[in-house]
Order: structure tokens, then sequence, then C-alpha cells
């Protein structure tokens, strides 16, 4: 990222702001000091650090590297002098030695001065166009906010637009400076040269509106794209860390306790010193800046802003926490045990609406953390739903990166593309024959369409894959025909996915395209249907308690399942058994393989003690019941024989026992924290970090 922050600012200080280059009273502090105690190693650009020895040690080398340094005036001026110094020597020399002198015709005063409007035009186009975003975010921006975006755009692509500019200024100075300056006796080859020259500006002219209106397109489907995926990912993000740093703010260190996260130290020389703390400030404000090729900003400041204070303020600890599984684990923690009441197991909204300031900012606080909406959060729903805000945080930066990479390559397809319209707006404007120009082009790609054809259509079904269609983000749960995958990353023209044993898979996305991709992440609360068989004897009334019984344990267990058990008949083959149907009703979707599995299995075995119960068996019938007596009889069998068989060979209830209907108990056959250290979407690469914690956390 910082590469990508140098790369996209100019002007980039190590521990100020690109404003700092043009604060003049800064540049006159410096020259108080003595140049000879300059050191290139400290240069206020990258690009003008030398290591020691690197460059001459006579004065001159020496000063000529402190005023580069000394503020973007001094170096710009020594820059743009002496070229425009050399510029004026045919001027010069036009107005006294050679008056009479001229380059196709025009005198060599009127080339100096169009040469000067050509260089110093580049520096002037740049700086204004460094500026004009300044000036519109104090200005238009203030008043329409809506016009922030693009501002941060022209800021972002302010060297396109200076070139667009610079172009423009060149092409209009050439008509009054050069070509009206001809004199008449030039000859036809001169007057020809000039003119080819006009249209030659007028062509370079179009081709830089081109290539602005390139980037700006490019900035557009980004932002746009980015907008519509992710917005409300990101205001819900900004919104749980908000709520996070406010109860952190608020929370203590808990005696006796080794697993809550802990104050970072506080420097007591930081705090006390002015001069350090600015300088941290500054080192704050620098890392806050927005500067990525999307003009979308920083995800890290997007997501949880930033603040310009000290390393162990809330906000610092927070975002801190949120960067590792561990750590968030530890928060939570800290969190609950902070605010449960002693002795109490769960936490509810009237221990801590004080810390809000009204009781909906209190109740949408506390929604984030209780899921089941059931009115009460255990810590084990309070390190759930922070681990989520964890890996909520490293799914957004990881899709955005990618996602921006495919338009960086995306980027690279419409610049090839733009080179060869270009070629064209050039050969046009130097009067090619513009019908052989393209009957010869049209033959060169109709002669490689064999060769490119199936690639550019790859390339095209992909785009709009990603960027119009786009099933699915990095980090997502996903279901591709009957296998169900995570994604890890996301190409340009593939994706790569994580199997359920945490397997790499690359799939094209042109197959892709062809596929009903069900997204899990994405889906409202899920449930799966349960077919088992009972015995064709079973009552209506052993069915409607057993329901009674299961609604009851859903009940119970409203943090995980909705209170709905409803029993469908499928079938009654041949009126041998019943075919029966219950759809678990999650409280959530399957985005965690691990937990849904785990609830899974206490549904299941809440089912199996609910049969026993209410004594409903399968087919076969009551497995534990005792084997029917041999018969031995004195008498011939065939007399006793009728008896046996009218007798029903079916499972009778006693008469006059009675059955307690309670809550059964529920297994899940997992470990209690098989859901957090769940590796099979592990897309991050915590399952070492997760693996080695869980093992040292109790209790």
């Amino acid at each position: 990222m910082d590469s990508r922050r140098q790369s996209t600012s100019p002007f980039h200080h190590s521990s100020n702001s690109r404003n700092g280059s043009w604060d003049l009273l800064a540049g006159i502090r410096k020259f108080e000091h003595s140049y000879e105690e300059f050191d290139t190693r400290n240069a206020s650009e990258s690009h003008l650090a030398f290591a020691d020895g690197d460059v001459p040690r006579n004065k001159f080398i020496r000063f000529y590297h402190y005023l580069l340094n000394v503020s973007i005036i001094t170096r710009w001026t020594l820059f743009i002098v002496p070229v425009l110094a050399i510029l004026w020597i045919p001027g010069i020399l036009g107005l006294t030695t050679f008056p009479d002198t001229t380059i196709w015709g025009v005198r060599l005063l009127f080339w100096s001065i169009w040469l000067s409007v050509v260089w110093v035009g580049w520096w002037a186009s740049l700086a204004g166009a460094m500026i004009l975003p300044r000036i519109a975010r104090y200005t238009l921006g203030v008043v329409a906010v809506g016009t922030r975006r693009y501002i941060d755009w022209l800021e972002v692509l302010h060297r396109y637009v200076a070139t667009l500019g610079w172009t423009f200024a060149i092409w209009v100075s050439f008509q009054p400076l050069i070509n009206t300056r001809q004199q008449s006796d030039a000859s036809e080859g001169s007057v020809q040269i000039i003119n080819t020259f006009a249209k030659l500006l007028f062509a370079l002219f179009l081709c830089a509106g081109l290539l602005a209106f390139e980037k700006f397109s490019i900035q557009w489907i980004a932002g746009k794209f980015h907008e519509r995926s992710y917005a409300e990912r990101i205001a819900d993000q900004k919104f749980a860390v908000k709520v996070l740093v406010t109860l952190y703010r608020h929370s203590s260190d808990i005696p006796g306790r080794n697993d809550t996260l802990k104050d970072g130290p506080v420097d007591k020389r930081m705090t006390m010193n002015p001069k350090k703390f600015f300088r941290k400030a500054l080192k704050g404000v620098k890392k806050a800046a927005t500067t990525t090729t999307t003009a979308l900003g920083n995800v890290a400041s997007e997501i949880a802003g930033s603040s310009v204070l000290q390393p162990n303020s809330p906000q610092a600890m927070v975002q801190t926490a949120l960067e590792s599984a561990n750590k968030t684990r530890l928060l939570a923690r800290r969190l609950f045990y902070s605010f449960a009441r002693p002795g109490a197991e769960y936490l509810i909204v009237e221990d801590i609406a004080r810390f809000f300031p009204s009781p909906d900012a209190a109740d949408a606080a506390f929604a984030i953390f209780d899921k089941d909406s059931n009115g009460d959060i255990t810590r084990d729903e309070m390190e759930l739903a922070c681990v989520d805000f964890h890996r909520e945080q490293l799914s957004i930066e990881h899709s955005m990166r990618d996602l921006d990479s495919a338009v960086g390559r995306l980027d690279n397809i419409l610049m090839s593309v733009y080179f060869i319209v270009a070629i064209l707006i050039i050969a046009v404007a130097l009067e090619a024959q513009l019908v052989t120009l393209i009957t010869g082009a049209g033959t060169l790609i109709l002669g490689l369409s064999w060769l490119i054809g199936s690639s550019l259509a790859e390339v095209l079904t992909s785009i709009i894959f990603l960027f119009i269609k786009h099933p699915y983000d990095v980090g997502d749960r996903v279901t591709v025909g009957e296998d169900t995958y995570t994604v890890k990353e996301i190409r340009l023209l593939s994706t790569i996915f994580l199997d359920g044993n945490a397997g790499v898979v690359q799939a094209p996305n042109t197959v892709l395209n062809e596929k009903f991709i069900q997204n899990i992440r994405r889906s409202p609360q899920m449930s799966e249907p349960f077919t088992f068989d009972v015995a064709y004897s079973t009552t209506f009334s052993q069915i409607e308690e057993l329901r009674e019984l299961m609604v009851a344990f859903l009940k119970a267990e409203r943090r995980d399942y909705q209170p709905i058990f409803d029993v469908s008949i499928v079938d009654i083959p041949e009126q041998e058994k019943m075919t029966l149907r219950a759809d678990i009703k999650y409280k959530s979707n399957w985005q965690q393989g691990a937990l849904r599995a785990k609830r899974r299995n206490k549904w299941i075995c809440a089912l199996k003690s609910s049969l026993e119960k209410v004594r409903i068996f399968g087919p076969a019938g009551d497995p534990d019941a005792k084997p029917d007596p041999t018969p031995y009889t004195l008498v011939p069998w065939e007399q006793v024989k009728p008896k046996f068989e009218d007798t029903p060979n079916t499972p009778q209830q006693r008469p006059g026992v009675l059955r307690e209907l309670t809550i059964p108990t529920a297994y899940t056959f997992t470990d209690n924290n098989a859901v957090i250290a769940d590796d099979s979407a592990d897309v991050f690469g915590e399952t070492n970090e997760v693996s080695s914690s869980c093992a040292a956390m109790h209790g």
C-alpha cells in the first residue's frame, strides 16, 4: 500500500503530506540553517534522497541538493530557469547578431517565445492541475457535497488533466506565434511543414483529450462499481467499529484474567513532549490520506477512519485488535467482562445504554451483537460477532484490492485500444488516405482474428461477469453446481476458490458465467429439509407430541434456530412406513460452515431424543423391544397357531404410564472453538494464529 501511496502522490514526504511542499514559510525557515549541514539521506522526497558517498561532496553540489529540498518553489525554479535560458539563446541571437535569420520562414525570436510557452506551459498546467482540486474542495465541495468524489478524481488524475491543458495551450499558441508570423516569401516546403506541424499539434490535443477521457472512464467504472458493491458493507463496518470504540473507551482491565485485551503502554514522555506528539500526529494525518489509484481512498481509513491521537487511543487499539483474529477475541472478552453484571452469563441492553446518546442508538449498537434478537448477549455471541467484524474488514479490503487489480488490467486493455486510435488520429491529421488506412488496419485485424478472437471474447465475458453481474466477493461462501467453495482471490480472467478440504481450486470466469451460483453470504436466514422414516402405525397424536417437544427445544435454543417445527408427510409407500420431513430453520445463513454443522448436529440430536420420548420408531419397530417368547407347547402347534397370527405385532403403549415431556438435551459433537478455528474458509491465512490461541483460552 505504501508504494501505491507514493506513486499517486508526486510530492510525498516521509513525515508531512504534500501540502508541506507548498509551505513557503517552511522553506524560508530552512534557509536559516547552513546548507553545509544538509544531509542528502534526509531528503524531503524519496527520489531526491541519496546514500552517503553517492553524490560529490563539494559545496556547489551540496548547495544544489539543498535548494532542491527546500521547497517545491525552489525545486521547480531550478528545473525551469536553466532550460528556459537555453531556449532563449536563439531569440537573443535573433535580436542581436542574426536579426534576419528564420527557420521555415519564422524568425528566431518567435520560436524562442513559443518554445518558452511549451516549456513553461507544462509546469504551469501541472501546478494548475494540482491546485485546482484543492480550491474546488473548499469552494464547490462545500456547497455541493456530491461533487467531492469528482474532485478526488481530479486530484488523482491531475497529470492527465495537466497534459490535456498543456497540449491545448501549445496548439492554441502555435497559431499566433508561429503560423501567422511566417514570412510571405517563405518557400512552399516551409509552408507545408508549418501547416503539418499545426495539424500534428491538434492531433496531440485530441489524443490527450481521449487519454483523459479513458482515465476518467476507468475512475467512473471503479467508483460506480465500488459504490454499488461495497457502500452498504462499508457503512455497516464503520458503524460496528464506532460501537466497539465507544465500548472500549468505557471498558476496564479485568483483574485476575489473562484472556482479555490489555491497555497499551502509555508513553509519558511522548505525552509531555509536544514536539514528539505533533510529529506523531502528522504521521497519523499522512496515514489517513486517501490516495489510492481509484480515488476511493485507503480502504482501512474508509472502514474505520483514522485518528490523529496517540497509538494507545481507543480508536487505535480497536483498529489494531481488528487486524488480528486472536486480538479480536481478546477484545470481545474484555468488553463482555467489563459490562456484564457480577455472576451474569449474558449482557442486556441496559448494561451499555448509558454509553450512547439515546435509547435508539443503544438498541442499534446492541443489535450488532444480538444476532438472534433474543434480548441478551452471551460471551460466545460477543466473540462470534467481533470475529465477524474482523473477517468482514479483511474481506472488504481483499475484495477491493483484487477488483482494483482487475480494473487495472481493464485499464491496460483500454490503453491498448487507445494507442491504436491515437495512431489513427495522428495519421488522419497528417492527411493520410483514410480509406486506405482503415482498409489496411481492417485487413490486419481480420488476419489476426483467428489468433486473438477467442482471447478477446474471454476478456469481454470476464469483464461483464465481474463488473456487471458481480456474483461474489472475496471471503464469500458460494455453491457452484453441487460443490461449495469459499472465494479466495478474484482475477480478471479467473477466480481462486478454497474447497471444503482447504484445497485451492481455480476456475475460469467464462465457465463460471454459465453456472448457477448461490451466494451464501448474501443470503438471508437459511433452512434445509430433513427427511426421516417412521413406522406406519405411528399415530398423529404422537407426531403432534413430537412437534411440541421440538418447538420447546427450538425456543430454548432461540439463538441458533427459528422456533418453527412443521412436519410434512411426504409419502406412505405401500403402507409400510411414513416418510416425514421437517425444515431446520437457522437464525443465520451458512457462511460459516463449521457453525452450520454444529447447529445441524444439535438439531438432529434433539430430534432423536424427542423421538425416543414420544416412542416413535422406524419401520422396523422398537429397537430396544424384548424379543417375542419362543413358543413351547404340549398341544399340537396347529391348534394355537391362529391365536398368534391374530395378535398384532406393533408396539403398544402401556396404559397408565405417564411420560414427562422435557426438553431434550442437545449435543453438537464439535469443539467449542470449531467455528472460529475452521480452516476450510481461511482465505486470510489465520489458521495457525487462531489454532494456537484456542488451546490457551479457557473459562
